[in-house]
């Protein structure tokens, strides 16, 4: 039988593209929006054919000043992707004709990231155009995205109102986009069913985490953490984007036991996660993040069989909470506590909390599941 066909539009890669993508940066690009993306993209794909148009972002931090368009087939999805220029004026003026150039337009429905302001405007001149219908993929407020004018956020968020549909991490993030009380569904994120692969990148035991590495993310609380246990017998390793090497080092400088590996690909990081002794998720309470924005990087852990520490926080414990070690507060000796009681686990009591966490976090978002969801808000509301 025919499949429906989906157009994605996206800044989200194939796992060995973005491992190529990465070598180009000299600073650390934000890896949760690629894995979130990519995640959903192989779910929608155990129903559909898929065609993602992947518009990659190069600025002054990328050795390279363009690069080329190509289309790379991975089972039912085509990733296509569009050449790309660091001239501002040839990025805003050609990416419609580019993207005519590499799609027939013959797709169902559109998928786009609402965080995406070039996509946006390209999925809506899409639907005005070929009146296919938009399902807006909404991961957090406009307002938290680092670096952007006020006015840039609201017109982000005006467009992402205007679309047929949506697929939100919470209540509060419908509540901002739906207005029209359009057809959605609520996911906490998309877990993986994790490889076996366990080649080990660092050796010896060690705590793990990687993310997001500015302040407000808990980093530096963690390394204070750390440092109180005096262990030196484990290491802490860091992997992420948005760091600030300066501070970094000043926070690390004193103890050879810390080290920051820089931006990893998504294999790397899941090596890294598989062999640590304990991942740590620090993000401390905020409700201006937590209100719109869910801590998937736990779900992560948990799927790939991690024994885990995370901040206490209402979402995470609404399906998890009887498979995390939680820190009251994301303060560095509340962490330290955490962080003790997770090491002085018995075997046992560690094999208890990693086989219920991948149990529960499976059952809420594994491909399947999530699978199963996207295709209900489909078929009931686009192509029935």
């Amino acid at each position: 039988m025919e499949r429906n066909k989906i157009l994605y539009l996206t800044s989200a890669m194939d796992n060995n593209s973005f491992k190529n993508y990465l070598k180009g940066w000299s600073v650390s690009p934000n890896l949760s929006n690629q894995n979130f993306h990519n995640k959903l993209i192989h779910a929608l794909a155990l129903s559909y054919d898929v065609d993602v148009i992947c518009n990659r972002s190069i600025n002054k931090h990328f050795k390279h000043k363009k690069l080329p368009a190509e289309i790379v087939k991975e089972g039912d999805i085509y990733w296509k992707y569009l050449y790309t220029t660091r001239n501002k004026i040839a990025k805003f003026f050609h990416l419609w004709k580019r993207i005519k150039k590499i799609t027939l337009f013959d797709q169902n429905i559109i998928v786009v990231d609402t965080l995406n302001m070039s996509l946006l405007k390209k999925a809506i001149k899409i639907k005005l155009k070929k009146h296919i219908k938009i399902i807006g993929v909404c991961t957090d407020n406009p307002k938290n995205i680092s670096f952007t004018s006020k006015h840039y956020q609201n017109k982000l968020l005006a467009l992402g109102r205007l679309l047929d549909g949506y697929i939100v991490l919470t209540e509060k993030i419908n509540e901002l986009y739906n207005k029209r009380n359009k057809p959605f569904i609520k996911i906490d994120g998309v877990s993986d069913t994790i490889s076996d692969n366990n080649e080990r990148i660092v050796e010896g035991d060690y705590i793990y985490f990687g993310g997001s590495l500015m302040k407000e993310y808990g980093v530096y609380n963690l390394i204070e953490a750390f440092k109180k246990l005096n262990r030196e017998d484990i290491k802490l390793i860091l992997c992420g984007h948005h760091v600030n090497k300066d501070s970094l080092n000043n926070a690390t400088k004193d103890n050879k036991n810390i080290e920051y590996l820089g931006p990893v690909d998504y294999a790397a990081n899941l090596s890294l996660e598989r062999n640590a002794l304990l991942t740590v998720n620090p993000r401390p309470q905020n409700e201006r993040i937590d209100l719109y924005s869910f801590p998937s990087k736990t779900l992560e852990f948990l799927a790939n069989e991690c024994l885990t520490v995370a901040v206490d926080n209402p979402l995470l414990k609404e399906h998890y909470e009887d498979c995390i070690i939680w820190s009251k507060s994301g303060d560095e000796n509340d962490l330290y506590v955490a962080l003790e009681k997770a090491l002085s686990l018995s075997k046992q009591e560690k094999e208890k909390y990693i086989k219920l966490g991948k149990e529960k976090v499976m059952q809420y978002t594994s491909p399947s599941k999530i699978n199963e969801l996207l295709t209900k808000l489909i078929s009931e509301n686009f192509f029935n």
